[in-house]
C-alpha cells in the first residue's frame, strides 16, 4: 500500500501526528496535542509560500515564433528543506492559492472553542496535496466501553486539481490511502473551489458540517441497539455461517479453511478478552468479525504484514470492508 507521503532530499518525511504514529512510521510523532503552528512546523508544511508565476512567453516549436499568454500560471512553492522553488502545477488566472497556514487556520476557526485538537498533517505526492486533521473533543462511547473518535479533516491541493475539501470522518488520516478512505467514509462534507476565498465561508461550512453529530449519534444509537440484544453461541454460529456461507460442492481445502474461520470467530465471540465487556451480545458478534478481519486473518505472500493489515483496517474499498458492512446489516436487521 503506497502511502504517498512526501520524502524530502534529506530523507525526512512531510508528516506529523499527535500521540500515536501513522502505520507507515514516517515523520514526527508528538508526545501530545499540538498547536497549529507546531503541527505545520513538525509536518514541514510551514513557510511554503505557494504562489502563482506567470508563464509569460513561450516558443512555438512549429514556427519558432513567441506565443504570449496572460491566462496561464505555474504554481510554485519554496521547498521547506532545500529552500529552492519547485513547480507543483499549472492553473488559470482565476485560481486562488490556499496556503497551508490557511488550511490550519480554517479548521481552528471552524471548531472555535470546542476543544478539538490538531492530530495529523502532511504532504502527499511531492507537495501537490496536503492534509490537516483535528480530533473532535467528544468521542462517541458505545455501552460505556468502545470509544469511537471523529475527526475533522481538511484537504487542499497545490496542483490545480480538485477543491478545498473539509470532511467529518471516523477515519484518522495519516497517508494517501486513509485520505481516500476519509473522503469516502465521511459523515458530512464541505467543498470550496479554488476560485474563491475560504476565509469567509466559515458559517457556511459550519452549517454543512453540523451533520457530524447527527451522524455520530445515529451510529452510536445503532451500536447501542446491538449491545442491548443478547446473542448465544447457537445464534452466533448461525450468523457466522450466513456471513461466510460454504458452497455445498466446496473442495476439501475450502471446507477446512471455513471450519478454521468459524472456530476462530467463535473463540473471539465466547472467550477472547477483547470482547469481555460486551460478551454475548450482537455488538460482540460484530466486533468478533472486525477483529478477525483486521488483525487475525493470515497474511500470505511477500508483502509486509503490517502494511497488509493496515489496508484491511483502513481502506474503504477493501473486500474486508464489504464483509464488515454486511455483518453490521445482518445483526441490525435480524
Amino acid at each position: 500500500m503506497a502511502h504517498e507521503i512526501e520524502i524530502f532530499a534529506n530523507g525526512s518525511a512531510g508528516f506529523a501526528a499527535a500521540g500515536k504514529p501513522g502505520w507507515h512510521r514516517l515523520g514526527y510523532t508528538a508526545p501530545g496535542p499540538m498547536t497549529a503552528e507546531e503541527l505545520l512546523t513538525n509536518a514541514q508544511l510551514a513557510g511554503w509560500n505557494v504562489r502563482k508565476v506567470a508563464v509569460g512567453s513561450v516558443t512555438d516549436p512549429e514556427t519558432g515564433q513567441p506565443v504570449t499568454s496572460d491566462e496561464d500560471f505555474l504554481i510554485v512553492r519554496t521547498n521547506p528543506v532545500t529552500g529552492e522553488p519547485e513547480r507543483l502545477g499549472m492553473v488559470g488566472k482565476d485560481y486562488k492559492i490556499v496556503q497551508n497556514e490557511e488550511v490550519a487556520d480554517f479548521l481552528q476557526t471552524l471548531v472555535d472553542e470546542s476543544g478539538a485538537i490538531f492530530d495529523t498533517g502532511g504532504s502527499l505526492n511531492g507537495g501537490r496535496r496536503v492534509f490537516v486533521t483535528m480530533r473532535l473533543p467528544e468521542p462517541l462511547m458505545v455501552g460505556g466501553h468502545d470509544r469511537l473518535d471523529l475527526y475533522l479533516a481538511a484537504f487542499s491541493r497545490h496542483d490545480g486539481w480538485g477543491s478545498f475539501t473539509t470532511v467529518a470522518t471516523p477515519v484518522r488520516v495519516v497517508c494517501a490511502n486513509t485520505e481516500r478512505a476519509a473522503l469516502r467514509n465521511h459523515a458530512s462534507m464541505f467543498k470550496v473551489r479554488h476560485t474563491g476565498h475560504i476565509g469567509g465561508r466559515i458559517i457556511e461550512a459550519r452549517e454543512a458540517l453540523q451533520l457530524t453529530w447527527r451522524h455520530g449519534e445515529a451510529f452510536a444509537a445503532e451500536a447501542e441497539k446491538l449491545l442491548r440484544v443478547p446473542m448465544d453461541v447457537k445464534e452466533f454460529r448461525q450468523f457466522a455461517n450466513t456471513l461466510h456461507p460454504l458452497a455445498p460442492n466446496a473442495k476439501e481445502l475450502t471446507r477446512r479453511n471455513h471450519e478454521l474461520a468459524m472456530r476462530e470467530l467463535e473463540y473471539l465471540f465466547t472467550t477472547a478478552p477483547t470482547q469481555e465487556p460486551i460478551r454475548n451480545t450482537r455488538w460482540a458478534a460484530y466486533n468478533a468479525v472486525t477483529e478477525r478481519l483486521d488483525h487475525r486473518s493470515p497474511v500470505t505472500g511477500r508483502r509486509e504484514a503490517a502494511i497488509v493489515r493496515a489496508e484491511r483496517a483502513l481502506l474503504d474499498d477493501h473486500a474486508n470492508t464489504k464483509i464488515k458492512t454486511r455483518a453490521f446489516t445482518l445483526l441490525a436487521t435480524a
